[in-house]
């Protein structure tokens, strides 16, 4: 199962104390999200940009009692579909759940995923409507992140693509004892590969 990390910028991360406890970022095992926001016709929104391949996924967060707090629920959603939209079809090995999502805060955030932040502003400001038709370009915009250069949509397919075979290595090839083990103690060793 993955593990999401939601990071806030500390300015904005008080506006979402709610049942979860928010914590300093630190680089672990799973998924990395930015939240950071957006106007889109002169309405408030969100957009997740994904730490490892620069995915971004539009937001409309509005909690039942509209607050922000509340609005966690449909940003970790967004999160969780995200991935669930783009896991390869034949594979039933990768899972999320809203229990495997933690909020976290970070002053700065890394270069790619700041540069990604500017070209979805500059984006969607040009927009009055579908606003998701323009992230799914973004989407498919190369982006280059150290050395590499491809798409984010196609990296996050990739991604997902690798952690499923790692899964399904580590479940032919490791003894029934350490499977359970593993689960035991809450350990996913493919994931730490």
């Amino acid at each position: 199962m993955l593990k999401h990390q939601i990071i806030l910028h500390p300015d904005i991360a008080d506006q979402f104390t709610g049942d979860k406890p928010i914590t300093p970022y630190e680089l672990r095992v799973g998924l990395s999200w930015y939240l950071c926001p957006v106007t889109i016709s002169g309405n408030s929104e969100w957009v997740l940009i994904n730490v490892e391949v620069g995915y971004c996924q539009l937001v409309t967060a509005d909690g039942p009692d509209g607050s922000l707090a509340a609005a966690m629920i449909d940003i970790s959603d967004a999160a969780i579909s995200a991935i669930e939209a783009h896991l390869p079809d034949d594979e039933d090995d990768v899972s999320v759940s809203l229990s495997g999502v933690t909020l976290h805060t970070a002053e700065k955030m890394p270069e790619h995923v700041a540069s990604r932040y500017m070209q979805a502003l500059k984006a969607v400001s040009k927009c009055n409507y579908d606003a998701e038709d323009v992230i799914d370009k973004l989407n498919d915009t190369p982006l280059t992140i150290g050395v590499r250069t491809f798409a984010p949509t196609e990296g996050l397919e990739g991604l997902l693509l690798e952690l499923s075979d790692k899964y399904r290595r580590y479940m032919e090839t490791t003894p029934w004892w350490k499977v359970r083990w593993h689960l035991w103690k809450d350990r996913m060793p493919w994931l730490e590969e």
